[in-house]
């Protein structure tokens, strides 16, 4: 058996693997992408919804205690924010870090293949010269004896 035909199902295996992380990097990177949108939604709400209290003007005290109080739980929602878009950060991180790992072994899988195509292919091309030297030099000898039988 070739020596290419032994490493190609560990070199399928490592691409495949890498492509897999490849699509669990781009999913994580798709939650960081929403969750960075949601908190520059809140916060472009609360910014707006405090403009609009100052906006008012003179406020009785209820109104005054329910504004802050939703202002409030706005803050509150975008350290939550906050904190699941840093940990959705940290968890892109950790799977491009796997990704890249695991592509650079596929790659090394990849050129290993390629070398041992590469030295078998130059094997078979010296058999192929070798073979086409040895039959030239038998029909040459078969000529040769032909032509000058020995007495």
């Amino acid at each position: 058996m070739l020596k290419s035909k032994r490493f190609e199902p560990i070199q399928d295996i490592a691409g495949t693997a890498a492509d897999r992380l490849s699509r669990a990097m781009a999913d994580a990177g798709a939650k960081v992408a929403e969750l960075e949108r949601q908190l520059a939604q809140i916060k472009s709400y609360r910014d707006e919804y405090a403009g609009r209290m100052q906006a008012a003007g003179a406020i009785d005290a209820v109104k005054l205690q329910n504004h802050r109080s939703f202002l409030d739980r706005l803050s509150d929602g975008l350290r939550q924010n906050t904190k699941n878009l840093e940990a959705a950060r940290a968890e892109y991180e950790k799977r491009r870090a796997a990704w890249s790992e695991k592509r650079a072994e596929a790659e090394g899988w990849n050129r290993l293949v390629d070398r041992c195509r590469l030295e078998e292919r130059l094997a078979a091309d010296q058999r192929e010269q070798r073979d086409g030297d040895e039959a030239a030099l038998r029909a040459h000898g078969v000529a040769r004896d032909l032509l000058f039988p020995k007495s």
